[in-house]
């Protein structure tokens, strides 16, 4: 088979993916976090924004230290100000909190709170529960051979010039 025929097979299923969308209910706390965030007055919080917040989860547990806004921005590769707004609503709904750097009072990191600790992990524990049975018509074998494939396919993306 062709790459382009390849290509073209796999726009076919990421068409499926996308039509299965519906059926892909987030859990009932992380619907609740999203109803709180677009309830904030004030807030410019916008409707989108959601789709940062596990990818500031992901980046804030995967660090020791809280992050600098920053670094933030440059690790979800937007605006500085995108970031500060998207945080800006994540503070007011409990779930990051700003901590001042001891070592630069000019500089303010973010952290993780306890609210999005638990959001984080229930959110995971989700993801986690839904691939299992996901993948329980999957041989052994072909689990390794997809996790591979799909370690190729996002290396191949990330390398992308």
């Amino acid at each position: 088979m062709s790459t382009e025929a390849t290509a073209e097979q796999f726009m076919d299923l990421i068409q499926r993916y996308m039509a299965l969308r519906p059926r892909l209910i987030p859990p009932k706390d992380v619907l609740q976090f999203k109803e709180k965030m677009k309830s904030f007055k004030g807030s410019d919080y916008k409707t989108g924004d959601h789709e940062f917040v596990f990818r500031i989860l992901i980046l804030l547990s995967k660090n020791e230290e809280p992050l600098t806004m920053s670094e933030l921005s440059s690790d979800l590769n937007v605006p500085m100000s995108t970031a500060t707004r998207i945080v800006d609503g994540l503070v007011q709904g409990g779930m990051v909190e700003r901590v001042n750097d001891p070592n630069d009072r000019r500089v303010v990191r973010v952290g993780m709170s306890k609210n999005g600790r638990k959001l984080y992990e229930t959110g995971m524990a989700y993801s986690k529960q839904r691939i299992t049975k996901l993948l329980e018509n999957f041989s052994a074998e072909e689990q390794s051979q997809l996790v591979r494939l799909m370690n190729k396919l996002f290396d191949a993306l990330i390398n992308e010039k």
